[in-house]
Protein backbone atom coordinates (compact mmCIF):
# COMPACT_ATOMS: atom_id res chain seq x y z
CA UNK A 1 0.00 0.00 0.00
CA UNK A 2 1.21 3.40 -0.99
CA UNK A 3 2.21 6.13 1.90
CA UNK A 4 -0.73 8.38 0.03
CA UNK A 5 -3.33 5.16 0.66
CA UNK A 6 -2.21 4.50 4.12
CA UNK A 7 -2.63 7.91 5.17
CA UNK A 8 -6.04 8.24 3.63
CA UNK A 9 -7.05 4.90 5.51
CA UNK A 10 -5.56 6.26 8.92
CA UNK A 11 -7.79 9.44 8.22
CA UNK A 12 -10.78 7.80 7.20
CA UNK A 13 -10.60 5.73 10.42
CA UNK A 14 -9.98 8.92 12.92
CA UNK A 15 -12.49 10.49 11.26
CA UNK A 16 -15.11 7.76 12.14
CA UNK A 17 -14.19 7.86 15.69
CA UNK A 18 -13.99 11.64 16.13
CA UNK A 19 -17.43 11.70 14.60
CA UNK A 20 -18.97 9.41 17.05
CA UNK A 21 -17.01 10.51 20.31
CA UNK A 22 -17.96 14.36 19.39
CA UNK A 23 -21.21 13.45 18.32
CA UNK A 24 -22.43 11.32 21.05
CA UNK A 25 -20.96 14.57 23.12
CA UNK A 26 -23.11 16.96 21.57
CA UNK A 27 -26.22 14.44 21.59
CA UNK A 28 -25.72 14.39 25.10
CA UNK A 29 -25.37 18.26 25.43
CA UNK A 30 -28.51 18.37 23.57
CA UNK A 31 -31.16 16.96 25.79
CA UNK A 32 -29.72 20.11 28.28
CA UNK A 33 -29.44 22.94 26.09
CA UNK A 34 -32.62 21.72 23.41
CA UNK A 35 -32.59 25.61 22.27
CA UNK A 36 -29.84 25.78 20.65
CA UNK A 37 -29.99 22.07 18.52
CA UNK A 38 -31.46 24.61 15.60
CA UNK A 39 -28.31 26.53 15.43
CA UNK A 40 -25.81 23.65 16.07
CA UNK A 41 -27.87 21.83 13.31
CA UNK A 42 -27.59 24.86 10.78
CA UNK A 43 -24.06 24.85 11.73
CA UNK A 44 -23.01 21.18 11.36
CA UNK A 45 -24.79 21.57 7.92
CA UNK A 46 -23.07 24.45 6.25
CA UNK A 47 -19.66 23.23 8.02
CA UNK A 48 -19.89 20.63 5.28
CA UNK A 49 -21.39 22.36 2.83
CA UNK A 50 -18.52 25.01 2.69
CA UNK A 51 -16.13 22.60 1.07
CA UNK A 52 -18.37 20.58 -0.71
CA UNK A 53 -19.87 24.23 -2.68
CA UNK A 54 -16.22 25.65 -2.88
CA UNK A 55 -15.47 22.56 -4.75
CA UNK A 56 -18.20 22.70 -7.27
CA UNK A 57 -17.23 26.47 -7.91
CA UNK A 58 -13.71 25.47 -8.28
CA UNK A 59 -14.27 22.41 -10.83
CA UNK A 60 -16.65 24.92 -12.99
CA UNK A 61 -14.32 27.64 -13.40
CA UNK A 62 -11.58 24.79 -14.38
CA UNK A 63 -14.26 23.79 -17.41
CA UNK A 64 -14.12 27.01 -18.34
CA UNK A 65 -9.97 28.22 -18.32
CA UNK A 66 -8.17 25.05 -17.58
CA UNK A 67 -5.29 25.70 -16.09
CA UNK A 68 -2.52 23.21 -14.12
CA UNK A 69 -3.43 23.89 -10.53
CA UNK A 70 -5.70 21.28 -10.33
CA UNK A 71 -2.78 18.81 -10.91
CA UNK A 72 -2.94 16.65 -7.61
CA UNK A 73 -5.99 18.20 -5.95
CA UNK A 74 -8.45 17.05 -8.68
CA UNK A 75 -9.87 13.68 -7.10
CA UNK A 76 -10.59 15.90 -3.75
CA UNK A 77 -12.36 18.35 -5.57
CA UNK A 78 -14.02 15.62 -7.32
CA UNK A 79 -15.06 13.29 -4.02
CA UNK A 80 -16.71 16.49 -2.58
CA UNK A 81 -18.82 17.34 -5.06
CA UNK A 82 -20.11 13.92 -5.12
CA UNK A 83 -20.97 14.81 -1.41
CA UNK A 84 -22.87 17.95 -2.21
CA UNK A 85 -26.37 16.82 -2.45
CA UNK A 86 -26.48 14.76 0.00
CA UNK A 87 -25.48 17.10 2.50
CA UNK A 88 -28.14 19.53 1.08
CA UNK A 89 -30.44 16.42 2.21
CA UNK A 90 -29.71 17.23 5.13
CA UNK A 91 -30.12 20.65 5.70
CA UNK A 92 -34.31 20.36 4.96
CA UNK A 93 -35.17 19.74 8.07
CA UNK A 94 -33.94 23.17 9.50
CA UNK A 95 -37.03 24.36 7.95
CA UNK A 96 -38.92 22.67 10.36
CA UNK A 97 -37.42 23.90 13.53
CA UNK A 98 -37.24 26.86 15.36
CA UNK A 99 -36.13 30.15 14.56
CA UNK A 100 -33.66 32.18 16.18
CA UNK A 101 -35.02 35.12 17.98
CA UNK A 102 -33.34 37.50 15.19
CA UNK A 103 -35.50 35.94 12.46
CA UNK A 104 -38.55 37.94 14.17
CA UNK A 105 -40.52 34.70 14.12
CA UNK A 106 -40.10 31.29 15.60
CA UNK A 107 -41.04 29.24 12.86
CA UNK A 108 -41.12 30.05 8.68
CA UNK A 109 -44.71 31.47 7.65
CA UNK A 110 -46.72 29.29 6.37
CA UNK A 111 -48.60 31.73 3.89
CA UNK A 112 -47.87 31.85 0.07
CA UNK A 113 -44.79 34.96 0.57
CA UNK A 114 -41.84 35.01 -0.86
CA UNK A 115 -40.38 34.28 2.54
CA UNK A 116 -42.83 31.98 3.65
CA UNK A 117 -42.56 28.10 4.29
CA UNK A 118 -43.66 26.52 0.66
CA UNK A 119 -41.82 28.95 -1.75
CA UNK A 120 -38.61 28.39 0.49
CA UNK A 121 -38.84 24.90 0.43
CA UNK A 122 -39.88 24.95 -3.07
CA UNK A 123 -36.33 26.49 -3.68
CA UNK A 124 -34.38 24.14 -1.32
CA UNK A 125 -35.98 21.25 -3.94
CA UNK A 126 -34.76 23.16 -7.19
CA UNK A 127 -31.22 23.83 -5.55
CA UNK A 128 -31.42 19.86 -4.64
CA UNK A 129 -31.70 19.33 -8.05
CA UNK A 130 -29.49 21.39 -9.53
CA UNK A 131 -26.90 19.79 -7.02
CA UNK A 132 -27.61 15.93 -8.24
CA UNK A 133 -27.81 17.39 -11.99
CA UNK A 134 -24.25 19.22 -11.51
CA UNK A 135 -22.86 16.21 -9.88
CA UNK A 136 -23.93 14.22 -12.79
CA UNK A 137 -22.81 16.46 -15.50
CA UNK A 138 -19.00 16.28 -13.60
CA UNK A 139 -18.58 13.08 -13.61
CA UNK A 140 -15.97 12.99 -15.91
CA UNK A 141 -13.75 15.26 -13.56
CA UNK A 142 -12.24 18.98 -13.40
CA UNK A 143 -11.66 18.78 -17.72
CA UNK A 144 -8.68 19.11 -19.60
CA UNK A 145 -6.04 20.94 -18.17
CA UNK A 146 -4.73 23.05 -20.86
CA UNK A 147 -7.37 23.44 -23.83
CA UNK A 148 -11.06 23.12 -22.09
CA UNK A 149 -13.01 22.92 -25.60
CA UNK A 150 -11.86 18.77 -25.64
CA UNK A 151 -13.83 18.38 -22.78
CA UNK A 152 -16.60 16.11 -23.30
CA UNK A 153 -19.63 18.74 -22.53
CA UNK A 154 -17.90 22.39 -23.11
CA UNK A 155 -20.76 23.69 -21.79
CA UNK A 156 -21.19 22.58 -18.35
CA UNK A 157 -18.52 24.67 -17.05
CA UNK A 158 -20.41 27.98 -18.11
CA UNK A 159 -23.89 27.38 -17.91
CA UNK A 160 -23.16 25.41 -14.34
CA UNK A 161 -21.46 28.91 -13.37
CA UNK A 162 -24.28 30.83 -14.24
CA UNK A 163 -26.66 28.80 -12.63
CA UNK A 164 -24.84 28.32 -9.32
CA UNK A 165 -24.42 31.86 -8.65
CA UNK A 166 -27.78 32.52 -9.13
CA UNK A 167 -29.04 29.27 -6.82
CA UNK A 168 -26.31 29.90 -4.33
CA UNK A 169 -27.62 33.79 -3.93
CA UNK A 170 -30.86 32.56 -3.57
CA UNK A 171 -29.27 29.90 -0.47
CA UNK A 172 -27.62 32.54 1.02
CA UNK A 173 -30.58 34.42 1.08
CA UNK A 174 -32.58 31.90 2.19
CA UNK A 175 -30.42 30.27 5.11
CA UNK A 176 -28.30 32.60 6.07
CA UNK A 177 -29.60 36.45 5.53
CA UNK A 178 -32.88 35.30 6.69
CA UNK A 179 -31.63 34.73 10.16
CA UNK A 180 -31.63 38.46 10.85
CA UNK A 181 -34.78 40.27 10.48
CA UNK A 182 -35.33 42.88 7.84
CA UNK A 183 -31.82 42.89 6.81
CA UNK A 184 -30.71 42.22 3.76
CA UNK A 185 -26.99 42.73 1.64
CA UNK A 186 -26.45 42.16 -1.81
CA UNK A 187 -22.86 41.72 -1.01
CA UNK A 188 -23.96 38.99 1.24
CA UNK A 189 -23.93 36.22 -0.89
CA UNK A 190 -20.80 37.00 -3.12
CA UNK A 191 -18.97 37.24 0.26
CA UNK A 192 -20.09 33.99 1.54
CA UNK A 193 -19.58 31.89 -1.78
CA UNK A 194 -15.92 33.58 -1.68
CA UNK A 195 -15.92 31.82 2.03
CA UNK A 196 -16.54 28.43 0.12
CA UNK A 197 -14.06 28.72 -2.31
CA UNK A 198 -10.96 29.35 0.40
CA UNK A 199 -12.54 26.50 2.06
CA UNK A 200 -12.71 24.48 -0.83
CA UNK A 201 -9.49 24.96 -2.42
CA UNK A 202 -7.66 25.17 0.98
CA UNK A 203 -9.25 21.33 1.71
CA UNK A 204 -8.00 20.16 -1.00
CA UNK A 205 -4.69 21.20 -0.90
CA UNK A 206 -4.17 19.72 2.62
CA UNK A 207 -5.45 16.74 1.40
CA UNK A 208 -3.30 16.79 -1.91
CA UNK A 209 -0.19 17.65 0.32
CA UNK A 210 -0.25 14.92 2.46
CA UNK A 211 -0.99 12.86 -0.18
CA UNK A 212 2.33 13.23 -1.53
CA UNK A 213 1.99 15.98 -4.81
CA UNK A 214 4.99 18.39 -3.77
CA UNK A 215 4.41 21.70 -4.35
CA UNK A 216 8.19 23.15 -5.20
CA UNK A 217 10.62 21.90 -8.22
CA UNK A 218 14.42 21.30 -6.87
CA UNK A 219 17.47 20.80 -8.65
CA UNK A 220 17.40 17.02 -9.38
CA UNK A 221 13.47 16.58 -8.27
CA UNK A 222 11.02 13.85 -9.94
CA UNK A 223 9.58 15.65 -13.38
CA UNK A 224 6.18 15.50 -11.57
CA UNK A 225 6.78 18.02 -9.13
CA UNK A 226 6.16 20.70 -12.04
CA UNK A 227 3.06 21.09 -13.63
CA UNK A 228 2.33 20.90 -17.22
CA UNK A 229 2.80 24.78 -17.64
CA UNK A 230 6.61 23.81 -16.46
CA UNK A 231 6.03 26.01 -13.23
CA UNK A 232 6.22 24.34 -10.24
CA UNK A 233 2.91 23.67 -8.72
CA UNK A 234 3.07 25.59 -5.44
CA UNK A 235 3.33 28.75 -7.25
CA UNK A 236 0.03 28.24 -8.91
CA UNK A 237 -1.65 26.72 -5.90
CA UNK A 238 -0.24 29.84 -3.55
CA UNK A 239 -0.91 32.40 -6.03
CA UNK A 240 -4.70 30.83 -6.00
CA UNK A 241 -4.99 30.83 -2.35
CA UNK A 242 -3.83 34.60 -2.36
CA UNK A 243 -6.40 35.79 -5.11
CA UNK A 244 -9.35 33.76 -3.82
CA UNK A 245 -8.65 35.30 -0.08
CA UNK A 246 -8.24 39.15 -1.29
CA UNK A 247 -11.42 38.84 -3.16
CA UNK A 248 -13.49 37.36 -0.10
CA UNK A 249 -11.51 39.81 1.86
CA UNK A 250 -12.28 42.59 -0.56
CA UNK A 251 -15.96 42.51 -0.94
CA UNK A 252 -16.36 41.70 2.65
CA UNK A 253 -14.55 44.81 3.83
CA UNK A 254 -16.54 46.86 1.19
CA UNK A 255 -20.17 45.52 2.33
CA UNK A 256 -18.89 46.73 6.22
CA UNK A 257 -17.51 50.27 4.80
CA UNK A 258 -20.73 50.46 2.64
CA UNK A 259 -22.99 49.81 6.25
CA UNK A 260 -20.78 51.80 8.30
CA UNK A 261 -20.66 54.95 6.31
CA UNK A 262 -24.81 54.37 5.89
CA UNK A 263 -25.81 53.90 9.19
CA UNK A 264 -29.36 53.02 9.04
CA UNK A 265 -30.35 51.10 12.15
CA UNK A 266 -31.77 48.31 9.75
CA UNK A 267 -28.28 47.85 8.58
CA UNK A 268 -26.23 48.03 11.28
CA UNK A 269 -28.22 45.68 13.27
CA UNK A 270 -25.76 42.46 11.96
CA UNK A 271 -22.85 44.51 13.04
CA UNK A 272 -24.27 45.76 16.24
CA UNK A 273 -25.31 42.10 17.21
CA UNK A 274 -22.05 40.40 16.29
CA UNK A 275 -20.28 42.63 18.18
CA UNK A 276 -21.97 41.71 22.07
CA UNK A 277 -20.25 39.89 24.35
CA UNK A 278 -17.51 37.75 22.95
CA UNK A 279 -18.45 38.33 19.52
CA UNK A 280 -16.35 41.31 19.20
CA UNK A 281 -13.29 39.27 19.35
CA UNK A 282 -13.95 37.15 16.67
CA UNK A 283 -13.95 39.29 13.51
CA UNK A 284 -9.99 40.58 14.73
CA UNK A 285 -9.13 37.14 14.64
CA UNK A 286 -10.46 36.58 11.32
CA UNK A 287 -8.67 39.28 9.87
CA UNK A 288 -5.86 38.48 11.24
CA UNK A 289 -5.38 34.93 10.57
CA UNK A 290 -7.36 34.81 7.42
CA UNK A 291 -6.36 37.21 5.73
CA UNK A 292 -3.22 39.33 7.32
CA UNK A 293 -0.96 36.46 8.40
CA UNK A 294 -1.80 34.24 5.48
CA UNK A 295 -1.37 37.75 2.76
CA UNK A 296 1.80 37.73 4.10
CA UNK A 297 3.07 34.20 3.60
CA UNK A 298 1.72 33.93 0.31
CA UNK A 299 4.33 36.77 -0.88
CA UNK A 300 7.29 34.77 -0.47
CA UNK A 301 7.95 32.18 -3.36
CA UNK A 302 9.73 29.88 -0.62
CA UNK A 303 6.63 29.40 1.30
CA UNK A 304 4.37 28.19 -2.13
CA UNK A 305 7.08 25.46 -2.64
CA UNK A 306 7.10 24.15 0.72
CA UNK A 307 5.04 21.29 1.77
CA UNK A 308 4.39 22.65 5.80
CA UNK A 309 4.52 26.45 4.43
CA UNK A 310 2.08 25.71 2.10
CA UNK A 311 -0.24 23.35 4.96
CA UNK A 312 -0.28 25.82 7.40
CA UNK A 313 -1.52 28.73 5.02
CA UNK A 314 -4.26 26.48 4.49
CA UNK A 315 -5.04 25.13 7.99
CA UNK A 316 -4.91 28.77 8.90
CA UNK A 317 -7.36 29.62 6.13
CA UNK A 318 -9.78 26.92 6.81
CA UNK A 319 -10.03 27.25 10.13
CA UNK A 320 -10.60 30.90 10.08
CA UNK A 321 -13.52 30.66 7.14
CA UNK A 322 -15.07 28.48 9.35
CA UNK A 323 -14.60 31.06 12.69
CA UNK A 324 -16.64 33.47 10.14
CA UNK A 325 -19.13 31.27 9.64
CA UNK A 326 -19.56 30.52 13.11
CA UNK A 327 -19.73 34.80 13.37
CA UNK A 328 -22.37 34.46 10.64
CA UNK A 329 -24.85 32.17 12.51
CA UNK A 330 -24.76 31.72 16.18
CA UNK A 331 -25.37 35.22 17.06
CA UNK A 332 -28.72 35.20 15.76
CA UNK A 333 -29.87 33.51 18.64
CA UNK A 334 -27.59 35.28 21.15
CA UNK A 335 -24.36 34.58 23.60
CA UNK A 336 -24.63 31.13 23.76
CA UNK A 337 -23.77 29.95 27.80
CA UNK A 338 -20.97 27.84 28.11
CA UNK A 339 -22.77 24.24 27.54
CA UNK A 340 -24.54 25.86 24.59
CA UNK A 341 -21.56 26.95 23.20
CA UNK A 342 -19.51 23.73 23.94
CA UNK A 343 -22.24 21.50 21.85
CA UNK A 344 -22.28 23.65 18.87
CA UNK A 345 -18.56 23.11 18.79
CA UNK A 346 -19.00 19.68 19.13
CA UNK A 347 -21.75 19.19 16.49
CA UNK A 348 -20.40 20.61 13.77
CA UNK A 349 -16.78 18.96 14.55
CA UNK A 350 -18.70 15.43 14.44
CA UNK A 351 -20.65 16.85 11.00
CA UNK A 352 -16.53 17.77 9.83
CA UNK A 353 -15.63 13.96 10.72
CA UNK A 354 -18.39 12.72 9.01
CA UNK A 355 -17.84 14.79 5.91
CA UNK A 356 -13.74 13.96 5.87
CA UNK A 357 -14.74 10.49 6.44
CA UNK A 358 -17.21 10.04 3.46
CA UNK A 359 -14.83 12.13 1.48
CA UNK A 360 -11.67 10.30 2.13
CA UNK A 361 -14.14 7.27 1.35
CA UNK A 362 -15.15 8.02 -1.97
CA UNK A 363 -11.23 9.37 -3.24
CA UNK A 364 -9.93 5.74 -1.81
CA UNK A 365 -13.10 3.74 -3.77
CA UNK A 366 -12.68 6.15 -7.19
CA UNK A 367 -9.15 4.53 -7.01
CA UNK A 368 -7.79 7.96 -8.23
CA UNK A 369 -4.74 8.06 -5.35
CA UNK A 370 -2.36 5.63 -6.48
Amino acid sequence: MTPARTFLGKLERRAATGAAVLGGCALILSFFEASWVPTAWRLAVFTCLAPALGSLILILIHRIAGGQWVTGIAPFLRAAVGLLPWIWVLALPILLMPRPPASGSKHLALGFSYEGLPFVLGRAVVIGILFFMLRRWLSDGVGDLEVPMRNRRTWVGPVGLILTFFTLTFLGDDWLESLESGWHSTAFPVIWMASQVVSGLSLALLCGLHCGTQPGAQPGAQPSRSGVAGRPLGIDWGNLLLATMMFWTYVAFCQFLIIWSGNLPEEISWYVRREAGGWKWLAPSVALFGFAVPFFLLLSRRVKRSVPGLSSVASLLLGSQWVYLVWVIVPAQGIPPFPALVMIVAASAAAAAVFINRFVRRVRLAEAIP
